[in-house]
């Protein structure tokens, strides 16, 4: 008997001690989930808190592009002439509703000269402006009007012009594979493609590309261009920045306004094709690194009108070019080389006026340029009116040789034209796009006179993009 009530008592001992346990894992459980409920109750009002931030700020971003919109209130920005999304403008106008941006800019330069045997002379040389467009990140347009010489009326010179140079349309695809259409600058060497005033060392500009390639060289086509970052994409560790770029275009071709004075006077037609035979250009630029790029060139097409004196458009012109772009440090050397090669009996006219006094087309033109560039700022320059307020001034110099020959295009004159130069200058630049030029020229010609002929003489010039 005594055996089983102590056995009931240890039972409901041991019945009371468990529920006691148990009674305290639920208060724990209880007071966790509590801790829980709070932390999530607050996460949930911090949430709610920055939710309704947010929708408090888009309401008033809203509202003021809203406002802008139906007052036509725009963003501006001077981002900087090479600086913008597109193109070289550097007031960018940004439309309110974030697409559709514009960009406005261009340059200028007046240029003084003194030759032996020749009135030293002022020249508003060049006004451009700029004016781009971005409706979309995949579509672009850029344009440039450029005013010569004071324009079309300026007085007495004939030499005033004023013409669109550029207005083309661009659809992005990718890195690769891009297409433009609309008046383009003939990819044919460097110097075309990166001509103006503000960019260059020197105020003349080189012999081949006036005379063989006639920069400001543009025409009416259609194309594409892209780039192949091929170090990257296949690891290369050697030349882990090796790329290939290109601008490849089927465009209008040349007129026969030609002579042994060179291509200066050949243009194409921006409005319609001069023969019905489409020429083809392109450039194939190879990059090593972002300092070192070559470049090959080609043309291949037929110049002269149909309906011409000069075999009715049908002579086969042929272009070869290459060139270089190198930096290292301080040192830049850039140079164009061009060959031009007329097919056997072709024929020009020199004067386009469809009479019977064709000559011989010159067999070949050939030229080249080289200018190595040394940038320097001396430290005590920097508290002179030269340096002052200035954030990063620079001096150049540079030098620079130029080489043309033309063959003889069976004129009245005998032989082929050769004609070279030689160039030392000094620049200064107290921002990138404001620049003032000072250089020298020694010319020596054979035969007829291409540019400068054995006249030698100082020229100085200030650009400024804006």
């Amino acid at each position: 008997m005594k055996t089983a009530v102590l056995s009931a008592i240890v039972f409901i001992l041991m019945f009371s001690f468990a529920n006691i346990t148990r009674a305290d894992e639920i208060d724990d459980l209880r007071a966790k989930m509590q801790k829980l409920r709070e932390d999530y109750e607050s996460k949930i009002q911090k949430l709610q808190t920055q939710v309704e931030r947010l929708d408090k700020k888009q309401e008033e971003r809203a509202s003021r592009i809203e406002e802008k919109v139906d007052q036509k209130v725009l963003g501006m920005e001077y981002v900087g002439r090479y600086e913008g999304p597109f193109g070289k403008g550097g007031l960018l106008i940004k439309n309110p509703s974030g697409f559709g941006n514009v960009s406005v800019g261009g340059y200028a330069d007046i240029e003084f000269e003194n030759f032996e045997n020749s009135n030293s002379t002022f020249d508003q040389a060049r006004f451009v402006l700029n004016l781009g467009a971005m409706p979309h990140e995949r579509l672009l347009f850029y344009s440039e009007y450029e005013i010569e010489h004071g324009g079309p009326n300026a007085a007495d010179t004939g030499q005033g012009e004023a013409k669109v140079e550029q207005a083309w349309i661009s659809y992005l695809i990718n890195d690769m594979v891009n297409l433009r259409g609309g008046i383009v600058l003939v990819p044919f060497g460097k110097f075309n493609l990166l001509h103006d005033s503000d960019i260059q060392d020197l105020t003349e500009r080189p012999i081949v590309s006036r005379r063989l390639l006639s920069a400001t060289w543009m025409e009416s086509g259609f194309g594409a261009f892209g780039e192949f970052n091929i170090g990257e994409s296949l690891g290369w560790k050697l030349l882990p920045d090796f790329y290939l770029n290109y601008e490849s275009y089927i465009m209008n071709g040349l007129d026969e306004d030609i002579s042994d004075a060179g291509m200066r006077n050949a243009k194409g037609s921006i409005s319609s094709d001069a023969n019905n035979n489409k020429a083809f250009v392109s450039r194939l630029g190879l990059g090593f690194n972002r300092n070192l790029e070559l470049g090959l060139s080609s043309y291949f097409g037929r110049y002269g009108r149909s309906g011409s004196a000069t075999r009715n458009g049908q002579d086969n012109l042929i272009g070869l070019g290459s060139d270089i772009n190198f930096k290292r440090g301080p040192f830049e050397v850039v140079g164009d080389f061009a060959y031009l090669d007329f097919e056997d009996g072709g024929l020009v006219d020199h004067d386009n006026d469809n009479a019977a006094d064709e000559v011989s087309a010159p067999k070949y033109m050939q030229g080249f340029y080289i200018e190595p560039r040394y940038h320097f700022w001396p430290k005590f320059l920097n508290n002179t009116f030269l340096g002052r307020g200035f954030k990063d001034p620079n001096l150049t110099l540079v030098s620079r040789y130029d080489w043309v020959d033309i063959g003889d295009d069976g004129d009245t004159g005998d032989g082929a034209n050769k004609e070279k130069r030689f160039t030392l200058g000094l620049n200064y630049r107290p921002i990138e796009t404001w620049v003032f030029k000072m250089e020298y020229q020694w010319n020596n010609s054979t035969n007829e006179t291409l540019e400068r002929g054995d006249k030698n003489g100082v020229m100085a010039s200030m650009a400024m993009g804006f």
